[in-house]
C-alpha cells in the first residue's frame, strides 16, 4: 500500500488494507486532513481522520467502484441498513473535489454534523461537470 496521505484510523486502515488484500496495490491519494481543499465539503469525514481517497493499480476508479459494491461484506462487513456506516463515493471526471477517484469514509454514530446527516452506502458524484450529484445510488446489500 503506497500512502501519499496518512489514515490514522486503525477501522479505516484495516478496511483499505482488505482492498489491497483483495484487488493488488492500492495509493492513498488523501486520507486525514485539516483543510478543505478547493471544492471540497466543509463538514467532511477526511477532517474527522474517518475518510481516504483510494486508487488500485491497473483498475479504474469506475472499476474499483463496482468491485466494492460485489465485495461489499468481506469489505466493510456484515451491516446493513441504518447500521451500515460507510460511504464509499465515486467522484466522477466532472467532480469539483481534487479529481476523478473512490472515496471512502466511517460515518461515526456518536458525532453530531452541523448540516444534515452524512448518507452512508455508495454513490456516484461528477459524472458531468456541472452536476453536484448526477447520480445518487444508496445501496446496502442484503
Amino acid at each position: 500500500m503506497k500512502r501519499m496521505g496518512r489514515i490514522s484510523d486503525p477501522r479505516l486502515l484495516k478496511v483499505v488494507q482488505a482492498i489491497a488484500d483483495r484487488f493488488g496495490d492500492v495509493t492513498v491519494i488523501s486520507g486525514d486532513r485539516d483543510f478543505v481543499p478547493n471544492g471540497g465539503a466543509k463538514e467532511s469525514l477526511h477532517l474527522l481522520n474517518e475518510a481516504a481517497d483510494v486508487s488500485v493499480a491497473g483498475k479504474t476508479p469506475e472499476q474499483l467502484f463496482e468491485l466494492l459494491i460485489a465485495a461489499r461484506q468481506e469489505i466493510f462487513g456484515q451491516e446493513t441498513g441504518a447500521a451500515f456506516r460507510w460511504q464509499i463515493i465515486l467522484h466522477g471526471p466532472g467532480t469539483k473535489t481534487e479529481g476523478h477517484h473512490v472515496h471512502i469514509g466511517y460515518v461515526p454514530p456518536d458525532h453530531v454534523f452541523r448540516r444534515s446527516r452524512p448518507f452512508m452506502g455508495y454513490v456516484v458524484e461528477g459524472l458531468f461537470k456541472g452536476k453536484t450529484y448526477s447520480a445518487y445510488t444508496p445501496y446496502v446489500a442484503p
